[in-house]
């Protein structure tokens, strides 16, 4: 699944492709890829816009429109890419997929595609940002996100902090790849509870987070040839490395189930955590 560096990756790429292009025309090929408005309007209401710009917001794509409608209008494009969906920029006259579920005719001739073969991945139109992301905890790289905020929105949590760090509502962005790799870094147990973690830790647990996502933007993210990701030069520590030695001490990294998500760990490097209900690992491989 695409997760912040991947989708910041997205952002790059067509912030570079298509800004100040415009919308000539759009094909809706399966229209529950369209969570609002109904395909119809969306169509409508697209024709003849100008991408001002690109930015993301968690591991939401979103297109900046100047549309020639009244200010009711919606001036937003977001994409949520889910498990498996992918944009690209082609010429009008390379052959379209079936898994291209939307697309974006532009005035230059080229095509925007949002290609999805599992058709998971939704796209809205709206006039505020907010209507979709306003549930979403901080932006780990922003420069407002601090050691301080890290602490106070997962050190008063009774969850394992594998759960934690995954909950969209404490904080935006990371998914299944990047906090193994954090906790990894950080030599935190995935079963630890977030709310027994010292303020020295999550200190370096702030650091791991931040350098971890910021390595993986630099890579174009993870590429794990299931034509999610294209050419992500990205190599995870620990994720995906089940039955490996650890690259810091050699021991074999394990992989567990936590909260029904694989979690790969290193059990020399991140101590099994003593307290409660956090000790018995559920063993996949």
């Amino acid at each position: 699944m695409p997760e912040l560096p991947e989708v910041e990756s997205t952002v790059r790429y067509l912030r570079a492709e298509i800004q100040g292009a415009v919308v000539q025309d759009v094909v809706v090929n399966w229209p529950r890829t369209i969570d609002r408005p109904t395909s119809l309007q969306f169509r409508t209401l697209l024709l003849g816009a100008r991408v001002v710009n690109l930015s993301r917001r968690a591991k939401f794509i979103i297109m900046h429109l100047a549309v020639g409608h009244p200010k009711s209008t919606p001036q937003f494009l977001l994409t949520h890419l889910r498990m498996s969906g992918s944009y690209d920029v082609v010429t009008g006259s390379k052959q379209r997929s079936k898994h291209d579920h939307v697309i974006f005719v532009l005035n230059d001739g080229r095509e925007v595609r949002f290609h999805d073969p599992r058709k998971f991945g939704r796209i809205y139109l709206v006039s505020d940002i907010s209507e979709v992301t306003s549930k979403l905890g901080p932006e780990p790289l922003s420069d407002e996100f601090t050691t301080s905020i890290l602490e106070s929105r997962l050190g008063s949590v009774r969850k394992r902090i594998k759960s934690a760090l995954l909950d969209q509502r404490l904080l935006a962005g990371l998914g299944n790849i990047y906090v193994d790799e954090a906790l990894w870094r950080s030599k935190i147990h995935p079963l630890t509870h977030a709310d027994r973690i010292s303020r020295s830790r999550f200190a370096l647990l702030y650091t791991s987070i931040r350098a971890v996502l910021n390595e993986a933007i630099e890579s174009c993210g993870t590429d794990f040839s299931d034509g999610v990701v294209d050419g992500g030069m990205y190599r995870p520590q620990a994720y995906g490395r089940t039955g490996q030695p650890c690259h810091r001490c050699a021991t074999t990294i394990r992989r567990i189930l936590v909260g029904q998500r694989s979690t790969h760990f290193c059990p020399r490097c991140q101590i099994k955590p003593r307290h409660p209900k956090s000790t018995q690992l559920t063993p996949t491989e």
